[in-house]
């Protein structure tokens, strides 16, 4: 007999504990992106030597998607909400979300806000289905009042660039929550427990959000950060000159919730880093930082020195 090969791969999902949250993180997929424009300010002798230091591949940068949903007890909240199978604009690796939150025993039925860290199209799209319906019927969508003015923005169709199509995915993707989108300000506490630090760069709005329960933080950072090895290490790099609103702001973002993370000793978790996603940021000494990624357990602890 010859064996069918699957060729698939599914990272699927991971929970953790802060304080009393329950948390799962779910693999939507991953983005397969190229170099092309990446980093655009990197020294290339300093990337490749990264990339031969740290075994990276060498024509492309597996992003991952990796949102997360956070049982708070009296509320289950999701922090983006993937690609989706709404749109193949970024290729066909992503639209794992759903079936990964069945695979956790989670009901999108049962979602009762979605945390917007931003409205790009890999975060956002995966709020509807393919038919347009919603695949959260029953939550509140919480975006930053900025970064929903630039992703609504009817300027943005008469545009020649990305942000006509990226626009006319969001304002689709929100649709069937119309009346159940909530703006906030950056810096605001959205939940009890939950606050906002501006990341802004990356897009125009774009919010982090710490959880804090008994003591332990985590932060979901969304975009303020895409690679686990270039982004700490060298976090005056920019991400890409045509995607990011404002790369020198986002630059300066990066940098300044590297600090805090590590000044608080708030737990960090990375939107596009290796699923995941989460794990701790922690000073070189000189100025730059080194990702620390949690190795995958399976025992569900509170304890961070499991």
């Amino acid at each position: 007999m010859v064996a069918k090969r699957l060729n698939t791969q599914n990272a699927g999902w991971y929970r953790f504990l802060i304080g009393d949250f329950e948390c799962t993180s779910l693999w939507d997929g991953y983005i397969h992106h190229g170099y092309e424009g990446i980093f655009p300010n990197a020294d290339s002798e300093e990337m490749e030597r990264l990339k031969a230091e740290y075994r990276l591949p060498q024509d492309f940068i597996p992003m991952d998607l990796n949102p997360v949903v956070v049982n708070m007890g009296d509320k289950l909240v999701l922090i983006d909400a993937g690609m989706g199978k709404y749109s193949d604009m970024f290729g066909e690796t992503m639209g794992l979300l759903e079936e990964n939150m069945a695979a956790a025993g989670l009901d999108p039925a049962d979602v009762d806000i979605v945390l917007m860290t931003h409205l790009h199209p890999d975060h956002s799209f995966g709020l509807i289905k393919s038919d347009g319906s919603a695949v959260f019927p029953n939550a509140e969508v919480h975006v930053s009042r900025l970064d929903h003015e630039e992703w609504t923005d009817p300027a943005n169709l008469d545009r020649n660039d990305h942000k006509k199509p990226w626009t006319e995915g969001t304002i689709q993707a929100l649709k069937p929550y119309e009346g159940k989108i909530k703006l906030f300000e950056l810096g605001e506490e959205v939940l009890p427990g939950v606050t906002t630090m501006s990341v802004v760069g990356h897009s125009s709005g774009q919010a982090a959000f710490i959880f804090e329960s008994k003591g332990d933080q985590v932060v979901f950072t969304g975009d303020a950060a895409h690679h686990h090895i270039f982004d700490p290490i060298h976090p005056e790099w920019y991400f890409h000159m045509d995607f990011d609103t404002d790369p020198e702001r986002g630059a300066q973002a990066k940098a300044d919730i590297f600090e805090r993370v590590c000044d608080d000793g708030i737990l960090y978790h990375g939107y596009h880093f290796p699923f995941p996603g989460l794990g701790e940021i922690v000073p070189a000494g000189d100025g730059t930082y080194r990702w620390i990624g949690d190795q995958f357990t399976p025992r569900l602890s509170a304890n961070r020195n499991r």
